[in-house]
């Protein structure tokens, strides 16, 4: 059953408000997925979801997800157009989002064998979003983010991932350091605009790759630099500028995933 709610001081609506704000995402370990395609996926690959907003004005798509949702077992509130919109984060909202339990991994669950993607202080929503997207699409073990960069489940980071980080095994590294040590299985990457071109390194990568993004204004952080055992680049034509974060991740993603596969 779909319960009406109309106040705004409902606890619910409260914490739906709320979790804008990574700070309290991370005091309440939740985040939001917003739209009706990113919550149909996330129920259907058995996501954990506390609650589904519905608003009164909702295209059809999200009520049949919201039907979806109700039917097995999750509880939704719909709730007037104008309170929905101190929940959505779009400007043309589709008028439902899913409160959901954030994934909790290690970075044991990560280096498995498959490829890691590491991002190193990158702060742009949509780099961080499409980089997660591409590491699910080619295959990799996860995410980590260290210290600097965007939290993962933001509103906007979901957006751009296309749900997928939730999808996709991610953590939050404070110290690369002592992962690089205990994982010496792993040949770490770090893409640099001077680096090697990648196709000229695959006949030497004997191990799983562990490739680091840095940030588009910064590149690489020192710790970053000095824990890699190449620089790696793409190949491309000369005189163009380096590639943003995300594609950069998705380029080298994809060469690594064609060696592989």
């Amino acid at each position: 059953m779909i319960h009406p709610i109309t106040s705004r001081g409902n606890s619910r609506i409260k914490l739906a408000v709320a979790l804008e704000r990574p700070s309290y995402c991370r005091k309440r370990n939740r985040f939001l997925m917003e739209g009706p395609k990113f919550v149909r996926d996330h129920l259907s690959r058995g996501g954990l979801i506390d609650f589904v907003v519905l608003s009164q004005q909702a295209s059809s798509e999200a009520a049949v997800v919201a039907k979806m949702a109700d039917s097995t077992g999750h509880s939704v509130i719909l709730v007037p157009d104008d309170i929905y919109a101190e929940i959505s984060n779009t400007d043309t909202p589709q008028g439902i989002t899913a409160i959901c339990q954030t994934p909790e991994y290690s970075t044991e669950d990560l280096f498995t064998g498959r490829t890691v993607l590491v991002l190193d202080k990158v702060t742009d929503p949509g780099n961080a979003g499409t980089a997660i997207r591409s590491a699910s699409a080619f295959g990799c073990a996860g995410v980590i983010f260290l210290k600097g960069s965007v939290f993962p489940w933001s509103p906007k980071v979901t957006r751009s991932a296309a749900g997928h980080n939730s999808a996709i095994p991610i953590c939050e590294v404070t110290d690369l350091k002592e992962i690089q040590a205990k994982h010496t299985d792993y040949s770490f990457l770090g893409a640099r605009s001077d680096g090697k071109p990648m196709t000229k390194l695959f006949n030497d990568l004997v191990k799983p790759a562990c490739i680091i993004i840095g940030s588009e204004a910064h590149g690489l952080s020192q710790t970053s630099e000095s824990l890699i055992s190449d620089a790696v680049s793409i190949p491309m034509v000369k005189d163009v500028e380096s590639l943003n974060a995300g594609v950069s991740a998705s380029i080298l993603l994809s060469l690594l995933f064609r060696k592989n596969s």
